[in-house]
């Protein structure tokens, strides 16, 4: 599909949809600087996941877990939302029912100003204390851009070790956000896939589902993935670049009628 060929279909699926499901990954924070996890050039080729992203690293070497944490905080920090997040936020005023479901822990989406949002692998900006259970945010806290043993955060209610509230590997995903997810594949008319190949448990199975039930499923992504196969239309250029034009499309036509 070239730059000026948007599907006359496409856009009037868009156009029409009452109840939409966008779900986004790592492709999408990327365009804003974020290095992604899984790529070539991805975090994982530099840092061992069995060690960051599991719970027996964690608590192996606590300190050298989060202060890699500490970093990529300061990288989101630095990031700042780019056209396919803002878009999607607009998107949300337009539909009377909207779900954005991302597999980002960053807050990219939040300050483009999307609201209706749940997140399946946790936050980058919290911790959670592994005594008590109870969820903070770092931010509230005077915490050293790197720990030592002693300067480790600890829960302000009970004392105990607090970890980065992140799903990590072997973990489950929140029941609420999932149970929220599922709720809007099942009924959503119209699901968006924004940036993300689908790799992890693929893509929770919320394309074949969205398709099973009915929905038009459209996949934003430079790179055919492991979700094409059950898009409707693939359009495969960067989110940043494709979203704000389909979207323009589709306002034009509203305009228009």
């Amino acid at each position: 599909m070239g730059n000026n060929e948007l599907p006359r279909d496409l856009i009037e699926a868009m156009r029409s949809a009452k109840c939409v499901f966008v779900f986004t990954g790592a492709g999408a924070s990327k365009e804003s600087g974020l290095p992604t996890f899984r790529e070539i050039d991805g975090e994982w080729t530099r840092h061992d996941p069995m060690t960051f992203a599991t719970f027996e690293g964690f608590i192996s070497n606590p300190v050298k877990v989060w202060n890699l944490y500490r970093l990529r905080q300061r990288q989101i920090a630095s990031a700042q939302p780019n056209p396919a997040h803002t878009t999607i936020a607009e998107m949300e005023q337009y539909y009377p029912e909207f779900l954005l479901c991302t597999q980002n822990v960053d807050d990219l989406h939040e300050r483009a100003g999307s609201r209706k949002i749940v997140k399946l692998h946790g936050d980058a900006w919290q911790m959670r204390c592994l005594d008590c259970g109870k969820i903070f945010d770092t931010r509230d806290f005077d915490l050293p851009d790197e720990f030592t043993e002693e300067t480790l955060p600890k829960c302000p209610k009970c004392g105990g070790l607090c970890r980065p509230n992140i799903v990590w590997f072997g973990e489950y995903v929140p029941h609420e956000a999932m149970a929220a997810a599922l709720d809007m594949v099942s009924r959503c008319d119209l699901m968006l896939i924004v940036g993300t190949s689908g790799e992890v448990s693929g893509g929770y199975g919320f394309a074949q589902q969205a398709r099973a039930n009915g929905a038009t499923v459209v996949e934003i992504n430079p790179s055919e993935g492991v979700l094409t196969r059950y898009a409707h239309f693939w359009v495969p250029e960067p989110a940043g670049l494709a979203l704000p034009r389909i979207w323009k499309s589709v306002t034009d036509r509203c305009r228009a009628q």
